[in-house]
């Protein structure tokens, strides 16, 4: 399953790891210009990189351990890929952003991407958790995404 917030003029999906080419297809389906992962390689049931490039999607790997908020390699890696991302959604696409369970991490990147965006963290917190509960876990995912 895909939860879906508006950003606009894109969108931001969220769900656990895709495990299956019927998850890729579902990513396919849902029509994402990018898909960003938030596990670490050891979640990773599958090879992302190649099946989403089959299908024109771009893909980044952003590995965060299990409850926490971003290390500073990711960070680092954040000052690169994020106005990437924002432009997929100013392009108006989607963009995925997965963990395992499509909860905490992947609530705390939708978090990010919406207060990058201009919104207020508590109203955007309040806006995806509408739709996925148990998006961001930890005061630590929650201040690293209010923190722009």
């Amino acid at each position: 399953m895909i939860w879906t917030v508006e950003a606009p003029p894109g969108r931001i999906g969220i769900m656990g790891v895709p495990r299956s080419a019927e998850d890729i297809e579902r990513i396919v389906d849902w029509d994402a210009g990018m898909v960003l992962s938030m596990t670490t390689a050891a979640e990773m049931p599958i090879t992302l990189s190649q099946p989403l490039s089959d299908h024109g999607i771009g893909w980044e790997h952003l590995p965060i351990p299990d409850w926490r908020a971003p290390p500073a390699e990711v960070q680092a890696l954040w000052r690169d890929v994020g106005p990437r991302v924002h432009a997929v959604l100013d392009d108006g696409k989607g963009v995925i952003v997965h963990c395992r369970g499509g909860c905490g991490r992947s609530g705390m990147m939708a978090l990010r991407l919406l207060v990058e965006r201009g919104e207020a963290a508590s109203k955007a917190l309040d806006r995806i958790r509408k739709v996925r509960p148990c998006a961001v876990e930890t005061d630590a995912q929650y201040s690293w995404a209010a923190a722009v």
